[in-house]
């Protein structure tokens, strides 16, 4: 949101004294004689000090999260009979404020001067959602009507992506192409040849290492610039997590914990789940009964055949594919999905127990986690009552 750049303006001081100037450090308080009355003297400062926040009025300060004021009495206000023509690409930085807002407007022509949308901005109090970002508008508008232009998703949607937890690389990549306009098979291209995107020197690919977060799209920026920012995010945002060191607490790699907070993020959707499905796959990663050589995961064969949607047939879960848990021992090559935060702590900090199985259910919505056969037999049961196959 727009920056909130004025915490007080005018307010009664304790004890009857002069009303405050801005910031905590800058109050004013006439002095007082014996009875008790303020000395005339006071009065030309409580003057200067309404001078001061008048002024400040002026310039279309933001306090407590919305304008306050208009612009400076004498400055023109004029403004463009509308309806507008043409495009053109404008970026709000964060924490601006409504008259830096007027300004960009201003420079690129969309509005005709900045008093005329600061004054437009004051009298809607929607302003203050207005979002940091880049925005295509018309040009040569009416004040009002780019503001509007401004509250209207659709001239922000252009240069924003989000991606969602959960989602592969494949699927952000089709996000990114329809967004921007560009070929998927040069997104792609990018992927395949990850030098520059700067990955952990971990990864054993991009798949996992694009941070789920919503990117304001820089125009004009290579695709390789623009993958590199998703990458850079799960850098910055992991950095507290310490991977490397979780891993080795685990006896497992960096890279095994993306896979299996992948698999974790797929699999389930209640995060507080995450810990005890961490727990169901390094338990049977680590036995050695050989009654469980496999982790028989769904959502690993659904990876390799792109298909999220109904159930898999039996020629599916057969497949013959490195990330076909039923028929190949061990982890998959790597991640399934690019997991947020609460999948990583998930894989890092795996719950205590001793289950071996679990089911997410598809009607209640919960994961039933199962140690015994008679336990996963029950949660079978339970699993088909509710529509599962």
């Amino acid at each position: 949101m727009i920056s909130d750049d004025l915490d007080e303006l005018l307010g009664d001081a304790p004890n009857g004294g002069a009303p405050s100037g801005v910031g905590s450090n800058n109050r004013h308080r006439g002095r007082r004689n014996r009875a008790g009355r303020r000395r005339p003297a006071a009065v030309p400062k409580l003057i200067a000090i309404l001078v001061v926040v008048a002024g400040m009025l002026g310039g279309g300060i933001y306090g407590a999260g919305k304008v306050i004021g208009r612009i400076a009495k004498g400055e023109s206000a004029a403004d463009y009979a509308g309806p507008g023509d043409g495009s053109v690409i404008i970026q709000i930085q964060a924490g601006s404020t409504a008259r830096d807002i007027a300004r960009v407007l201003a420079s690129a022509d969309v509005v005709r001067t900045p008093a005329a949308f600061v004054n437009a901005a004051a009298a809607d109090e929607r302003s203050r959602s207005i979002q940091p970002g880049f925005y295509k508008v018309k040009q040569r508008l009416r004040a009002v009507d780019a503001l509007t232009a401004l509250l209207d998703a659709r001239s922000h949607a252009l240069f924003r992506l989000t991606i969602a937890e959960g989602m592969t690389t494949r699927q952000v990549l089709t996000a990114l192409a329809d967004r921007t306009g560009q070929p998927l098979s040069a997104l792609e291209a990018v992927v395949k040849n990850p030098g520059e995107l700067q990955l952990p020197p971990y990864a054993s690919g991009v798949e996992g290492y694009l941070y789920p977060f919503t990117y304001d799209l820089q125009p004009g920026a290579s695709l390789a610039v623009t993958v590199k920012m998703f990458v850079d995010r799960f850098k910055a945002e992991t950095a507290s997590l310490d991977i490397p060191a979780g891993a080795a607490a685990l006896g497992r790699t960096p890279q095994d914990i993306i896979t299996v907070a992948s698999i974790i993020e797929r699999e389930v959707k209640n995060p507080d789940e995450g810990p005890k499905v961490a727990r169901v796959i390094y338990n049977r990663l680590a036995d050695t009964s050989g009654a469980f050589r496999r982790l028989d995961l769904d959502s690993t064969t659904r990876y390799a055949l792109d298909e999220y949607e109904g159930p898999l047939t039996q020629g599916q879960l057969n497949a013959n594919n490195p990330y076909n848990t039923r028929k190949v021992a061990g982890l998959p090559p790597g991640a399934i999905a690019n997991p947020g935060r609460w999948a990583l702590e998930s894989a890092l900090h795996p719950a205590a127990g001793p289950w071996m199985y679990f089911v997410s259910l598809p009607k209640s919505n919960v994961t039933i986690f199962a140690t015994t056969d008679k336990e996963w037999q029950e949660a079978l049961t339970r699993y088909r009552s509710e529509g599962g196959s």
